[in-house]
């Protein structure tokens, strides 16, 4: 199967693709090689509102791990990413009067940056975390949320016109680089193997005024991300994107067994049923899609064996999961990932 054919229901802006690309040239991976991997060409390069398949990023994110091993992939991306290949999203933060507000157009207008991508925001005392979402194979990958959090903040040091009052930032996987490298680039402590993924600042933060503020300006940015907004392919059913998340978490307990599922959403097995097949799918393909994809996800990560990839995504026994591999790319796991 295409690998750029594993998530197509969401888009993104292409214009930071571009620099992952830039990226993996000035450490001497071919251009062309990494433009024909994401399916880019260079007129989109020139179009600030062009979109592309949010599975061009994670064929980049595998292209330049797997390629440029010593590089702290991540920090590089986050220190190449100017506000220009941002789009509106980012220039309507820089524009915010305070934070408050530069995080409800975040929110508003996220999908125009990627249709999958969620914003949290959880309370723990007098702290308040910005905490990205998306897709679970998407978030299996590790690496994408920790370049969504370090532009986070590259951006809101530029907001603010100063230092950004970080108490801390927190991974919820394990580190793949060296820790210093993350501190450095936030400047303040970094956590992983923690809850959740979040930038963390004090609740009291929300209020300081930024150094751009411009309400002028910012009326006609809103104008034109409304438009934008408007024209963004739809994103992923909310249903479906709660029943992956479901189903992520039963997979290794229950092997996404329905009843309990449909618990977990709050819900009877017949309405999912009955949901789903007004959406025009079932129950039974929504799992095995979400297995298809992070089989190659997890596969693709050497630190998992086999069976530890058949033990997560819920197969009894090891004959199983190679005879589901099999359907899905038509050869055994060990197969596939030698090719990859």
């Amino acid at each position: 199967m295409d690998d750029l054919a594993e998530i197509p229901a969401d888009t993104a802006l292409a214009s930071p693709a571009f620099t992952y690309v830039d990226v993996g040239v000035a450490h001497g991976l071919p251009r062309d090689a990494l433009m024909a991997a994401g399916r880019l060409d260079e007129a989109m390069r020139a179009d600030p509102d062009a979109r592309v398949s949010t599975w061009t990023y994670v064929v980049l994110w595998r292209e330049l791990l797997t390629k440029l091993p010593e590089v702290v992939v991540p920090v590089e991306l986050v220190r190449a990413l100017d506000d220009a290949a941002l789009g509106v999203t980012a220039q309507l933060v820089l524009r915010a009067d305070d934070l408050a507000q530069a995080t409800d157009m975040v929110e508003r207008f996220l999908h125009i940056t990627d249709t999958g991508m969620q914003l949290d925001r959880p309370i723990r005392g007098d702290h308040i975390g910005f905490a990205p979402r998306h897709r679970p194979e998407v978030m299996a990958m590790r690496f994408p949320v920790e370049v969504w959090l370090g532009t986070g903040f590259q951006l809101l040091s530029r907001a603010l016109g100063g230092p950004v009052p970080l108490v801390e930032v927190t991974f919820a996987h394990p580190a793949g680089y060296p820790v210093a490298a993350y501190e450095e680039l936030f400047g303040a402590p970094v956590r992983f193997d923690a809850e959740v993924s979040a930038l963390w600042l004090p609740r009291a933060a929300m209020t300081t005024p930024f150094a751009g503020r411009d309400p002028l300006t910012r009326r006609y940015l809103e104008a034109h991300a409304a438009h934008l907004l408007a024209n963004v392919p739809a994103p992923v059913p909310a249903l479906v994107a709660t029943l992956r998340e479901a189903i992520l978490v039963e997979l290794a307990t229950s092997g996404a067994e329905l009843a309990r599922v449909a618990r977990r959403v709050a819900m009877s097995t017949r309405t999912v049923q009955r949901r789903l097949e007004e959406l025009g799918t079932s129950y039974q393909d929504l799992v095995e899609d979400l297995r298809a994809s992070l089989a190659r996800t997890l596969l693709r990560d050497r630190t998992h064996s086999i069976v530890e990839v058949a033990l997560e995504l819920g197969y009894a026994d090891l004959k199983s999961f190679y005879r589901a591999f099999r359907r899905w790319t038509g050869m055994p796991p060990g197969q596939w990932r030698a090719t990859q």
